[in-house]
Protein backbone atom coordinates (compact mmCIF):
# COMPACT_ATOMS: atom_id res chain seq x y z
CA UNK A 1 0.00 0.00 0.00
CA UNK A 2 1.55 3.33 -0.98
CA UNK A 3 1.95 5.99 1.95
CA UNK A 4 -0.10 9.20 1.07
CA UNK A 5 1.53 12.35 2.09
CA UNK A 6 -0.54 14.58 4.86
CA UNK A 7 -1.14 18.21 3.50
CA UNK A 8 -2.42 21.15 5.64
CA UNK A 9 -3.54 24.44 3.21
CA UNK A 10 -2.98 27.63 5.16
CA UNK A 11 -5.16 30.21 3.31
CA UNK A 12 -7.71 32.83 4.22
CA UNK A 13 -9.05 33.33 0.65
CA UNK A 14 -12.38 31.25 0.35
CA UNK A 15 -12.52 30.24 -3.36
CA UNK A 16 -8.61 29.29 -3.13
CA UNK A 17 -9.19 27.05 -0.30
CA UNK A 18 -12.00 25.41 -1.95
CA UNK A 19 -10.07 24.73 -4.96
CA UNK A 20 -7.18 22.86 -3.16
CA UNK A 21 -9.65 20.90 -0.83
CA UNK A 22 -11.64 19.93 -4.21
CA UNK A 23 -8.41 19.04 -5.84
CA UNK A 24 -6.54 17.06 -3.05
CA UNK A 25 -9.10 15.24 -2.18
CA UNK A 26 -9.29 13.84 -6.13
CA UNK A 27 -5.86 13.02 -5.44
CA UNK A 28 -4.79 9.31 -4.69
CA UNK A 29 -1.43 10.78 -3.87
CA UNK A 30 -2.13 13.14 -0.81
CA UNK A 31 -4.38 12.91 2.40
CA UNK A 32 -5.44 16.66 2.90
CA UNK A 33 -5.92 16.96 6.62
CA UNK A 34 -7.64 20.84 7.11
CA UNK A 35 -7.33 24.09 5.58
CA UNK A 36 -6.60 26.80 8.18
CA UNK A 37 -7.62 30.48 7.47
CA UNK A 38 -5.58 32.27 10.51
CA UNK A 39 -2.31 31.92 11.93
CA UNK A 40 -3.67 30.63 15.19
CA UNK A 41 -5.36 27.68 13.75
CA UNK A 42 -2.60 27.00 11.64
CA UNK A 43 0.09 26.61 14.60
CA UNK A 44 -2.08 24.40 16.97
CA UNK A 45 -3.00 22.38 13.46
CA UNK A 46 0.73 21.79 12.92
CA UNK A 47 1.90 20.95 16.33
CA UNK A 48 -1.48 18.38 16.64
CA UNK A 49 -1.33 16.83 13.01
CA UNK A 50 2.12 17.20 11.96
CA UNK A 51 1.96 16.75 8.18
CA UNK A 52 4.02 16.10 5.57
CA UNK A 53 3.51 19.60 4.25
CA UNK A 54 2.55 22.39 4.79
CA UNK A 55 1.18 24.87 1.87
CA UNK A 56 1.32 28.62 3.26
CA UNK A 57 -0.75 30.83 1.83
CA UNK A 58 -1.43 33.58 4.59
CA UNK A 59 0.16 37.37 4.70
CA UNK A 60 3.73 36.77 5.34
CA UNK A 61 6.27 39.23 6.50
CA UNK A 62 8.83 40.20 4.30
CA UNK A 63 11.46 39.08 7.01
CA UNK A 64 9.80 35.55 7.22
CA UNK A 65 9.98 35.40 10.82
CA UNK A 66 6.76 34.08 10.90
CA UNK A 67 7.54 30.89 9.56
CA UNK A 68 10.30 30.51 12.27
CA UNK A 69 6.97 29.28 14.62
CA UNK A 70 5.42 27.53 12.14
CA UNK A 71 8.66 24.98 11.63
CA UNK A 72 8.96 25.14 15.46
CA UNK A 73 5.60 23.65 15.96
CA UNK A 74 6.09 20.88 13.01
CA UNK A 75 9.77 20.27 12.54
CA UNK A 76 8.63 17.28 10.16
CA UNK A 77 6.84 19.42 7.68
CA UNK A 78 8.35 20.30 4.43
CA UNK A 79 6.85 23.94 3.85
CA UNK A 80 6.13 25.41 0.62
CA UNK A 81 5.34 29.07 0.01
CA UNK A 82 1.80 29.60 -2.07
CA UNK A 83 1.68 33.01 -2.93
CA UNK A 84 1.25 35.24 -6.46
CA UNK A 85 4.75 36.66 -6.75
CA UNK A 86 7.93 35.87 -4.86
CA UNK A 87 10.57 38.28 -4.93
CA UNK A 88 14.79 37.02 -5.37
CA UNK A 89 15.56 38.22 -1.48
CA UNK A 90 12.63 36.50 -0.63
CA UNK A 91 13.45 33.14 -2.08
CA UNK A 92 16.94 33.87 -1.02
CA UNK A 93 15.53 34.06 2.40
CA UNK A 94 12.64 31.04 2.43
CA UNK A 95 15.58 28.89 1.13
CA UNK A 96 17.67 29.58 3.75
CA UNK A 97 14.91 28.61 6.12
CA UNK A 98 14.70 25.40 4.72
CA UNK A 99 11.44 26.02 2.58
CA UNK A 100 10.92 23.69 0.06
CA UNK A 101 8.51 24.70 -2.68
CA UNK A 102 7.56 28.37 -4.32
CA UNK A 103 3.96 27.83 -5.62
CA UNK A 104 2.50 30.82 -7.42
CA UNK A 105 -1.41 30.80 -6.74
CA UNK A 106 -1.96 30.66 -10.87
CA UNK A 107 0.32 27.41 -10.98
CA UNK A 108 -1.26 25.01 -13.28
CA UNK A 109 -2.55 21.90 -11.26
CA UNK A 110 0.60 19.76 -12.74
CA UNK A 111 2.86 22.15 -11.10
CA UNK A 112 0.79 21.89 -7.94
CA UNK A 113 0.90 18.66 -8.03
CA UNK A 114 4.72 18.17 -8.89
CA UNK A 115 5.67 21.17 -6.42
CA UNK A 116 4.10 18.67 -3.16
CA UNK A 117 5.44 15.75 -4.57
CA UNK A 118 9.10 16.94 -4.65
CA UNK A 119 9.02 18.86 -1.50
CA UNK A 120 7.18 16.17 0.96
CA UNK A 121 10.52 14.29 -0.38
CA UNK A 122 12.45 17.04 1.00
CA UNK A 123 14.00 18.33 -2.04
CA UNK A 124 13.18 22.45 -3.74
CA UNK A 125 11.03 22.92 -6.35
CA UNK A 126 10.33 26.50 -7.79
CA UNK A 127 9.39 27.39 -11.55
CA UNK A 128 12.01 28.18 -13.93
CA UNK A 129 10.84 31.96 -14.09
CA UNK A 130 11.95 32.24 -10.28
CA UNK A 131 15.02 30.01 -10.96
CA UNK A 132 16.48 32.36 -13.61
CA UNK A 133 15.51 35.33 -11.56
CA UNK A 134 18.22 33.92 -8.69
CA UNK A 135 20.62 33.18 -11.26
CA UNK A 136 20.56 36.65 -12.42
CA UNK A 137 20.67 38.42 -9.17
CA UNK A 138 22.87 39.82 -7.54
CA UNK A 139 26.28 37.77 -6.82
CA UNK A 140 26.58 34.82 -4.20
CA UNK A 141 29.82 34.83 -2.24
CA UNK A 142 31.22 31.41 -2.59
CA UNK A 143 33.81 30.31 -0.51
CA UNK A 144 37.88 29.14 -2.97
CA UNK A 145 36.65 25.61 -2.74
CA UNK A 146 33.25 26.13 -3.97
CA UNK A 147 34.71 28.71 -6.53
CA UNK A 148 36.83 25.92 -7.34
CA UNK A 149 34.60 22.73 -7.69
CA UNK A 150 31.96 25.58 -9.84
CA UNK A 151 34.87 26.44 -12.05
CA UNK A 152 35.40 22.62 -12.80
CA UNK A 153 32.12 22.04 -13.00
CA UNK A 154 32.26 24.53 -15.96
CA UNK A 155 34.52 22.36 -17.61
CA UNK A 156 32.35 19.92 -17.99
CA UNK A 157 34.11 17.62 -15.37
CA UNK A 158 32.30 14.86 -13.66
CA UNK A 159 31.89 14.09 -9.94
CA UNK A 160 34.69 11.63 -10.37
CA UNK A 161 37.34 13.26 -12.03
CA UNK A 162 36.15 16.62 -9.85
CA UNK A 163 36.96 14.71 -6.50
CA UNK A 164 40.45 13.29 -8.36
CA UNK A 165 40.85 16.93 -9.17
CA UNK A 166 40.54 18.76 -5.33
CA UNK A 167 41.81 15.68 -3.67
CA UNK A 168 38.34 14.61 -2.12
CA UNK A 169 36.39 12.10 -2.27
CA UNK A 170 33.46 11.89 -4.45
CA UNK A 171 30.85 12.11 -1.46
CA UNK A 172 32.16 14.94 -1.09
CA UNK A 173 31.60 16.69 -4.15
CA UNK A 174 27.83 15.35 -3.68
CA UNK A 175 27.53 16.62 -0.24
CA UNK A 176 29.46 20.32 -1.91
CA UNK A 177 26.86 19.85 -4.91
CA UNK A 178 23.92 20.04 -2.59
CA UNK A 179 24.92 23.06 -0.70
CA UNK A 180 26.16 24.91 -4.17
CA UNK A 181 22.38 24.33 -5.70
CA UNK A 182 20.19 25.76 -2.75
CA UNK A 183 23.11 28.72 -2.30
CA UNK A 184 22.89 30.17 -5.93
CA UNK A 185 19.48 28.93 -6.24
CA UNK A 186 20.08 26.34 -9.42
CA UNK A 187 18.34 22.77 -9.61
CA UNK A 188 20.74 21.04 -11.33
CA UNK A 189 24.48 20.78 -12.99
CA UNK A 190 23.22 23.02 -16.08
CA UNK A 191 22.17 25.75 -13.85
CA UNK A 192 24.99 25.71 -11.61
CA UNK A 193 27.36 25.75 -14.65
CA UNK A 194 25.37 28.42 -16.12
CA UNK A 195 26.11 30.67 -12.71
CA UNK A 196 29.79 29.41 -13.13
CA UNK A 197 29.49 31.16 -16.69
CA UNK A 198 27.93 34.22 -15.45
CA UNK A 199 30.28 34.98 -12.76
CA UNK A 200 33.27 33.15 -14.47
CA UNK A 201 36.02 36.53 -13.43
CA UNK A 202 35.01 35.70 -9.82
CA UNK A 203 36.09 32.31 -10.57
CA UNK A 204 38.92 32.32 -13.17
CA UNK A 205 41.62 32.00 -10.79
CA UNK A 206 39.83 28.66 -9.54
CA UNK A 207 39.01 27.60 -12.68
CA UNK A 208 42.13 28.78 -14.92
CA UNK A 209 39.68 30.79 -16.84
CA UNK A 210 37.97 27.59 -18.17
CA UNK A 211 35.41 28.51 -21.26
CA UNK A 212 32.42 26.23 -21.68
CA UNK A 213 32.54 24.93 -25.47
CA UNK A 214 29.70 23.20 -27.56
CA UNK A 215 31.02 19.51 -26.29
CA UNK A 216 30.61 20.34 -22.62
CA UNK A 217 27.50 22.13 -23.33
CA UNK A 218 25.87 19.58 -24.78
CA UNK A 219 27.00 16.79 -22.03
CA UNK A 220 25.23 19.22 -18.96
CA UNK A 221 22.13 19.13 -21.06
CA UNK A 222 21.77 15.69 -22.26
CA UNK A 223 19.78 14.58 -18.79
CA UNK A 224 17.44 16.84 -19.71
CA UNK A 225 16.72 16.57 -23.15
CA UNK A 226 16.81 12.75 -22.88
CA UNK A 227 13.22 11.09 -24.95
CA UNK A 228 10.46 10.91 -22.86
CA UNK A 229 7.42 8.57 -23.28
CA UNK A 230 5.20 11.05 -22.62
CA UNK A 231 6.54 14.56 -22.84
CA UNK A 232 5.03 17.39 -20.41
CA UNK A 233 4.98 20.98 -21.14
CA UNK A 234 5.29 21.67 -17.31
CA UNK A 235 8.35 19.20 -17.78
CA UNK A 236 10.42 22.48 -18.97
CA UNK A 237 8.85 25.12 -16.54
CA UNK A 238 9.72 23.53 -13.31
CA UNK A 239 12.46 20.60 -12.84
CA UNK A 240 13.59 18.95 -9.62
CA UNK A 241 16.98 19.38 -8.25
CA UNK A 242 19.21 16.39 -8.90
CA UNK A 243 22.09 15.86 -6.60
Amino acid sequence: MNYKKTVIVATDEPFAALGATAYLAANAEFDLLCVCGTRPELTSALTRLQPDVLVFGLALENDLNSLRELQRASPRSSVILWMRDVTTELAHQAVNLSVRGFLSTTASPEHFTQCLSIAARGELWMEQSLTMSLLEAKPVQLSRRQSELVGLLVQGLKNKEIASALGISEGTVKAYLTTLYEKVGARDRFELALFGLKNLGELRAAASGARMNGETLRSLLAPRTAPRATPLPSARAARRIEA
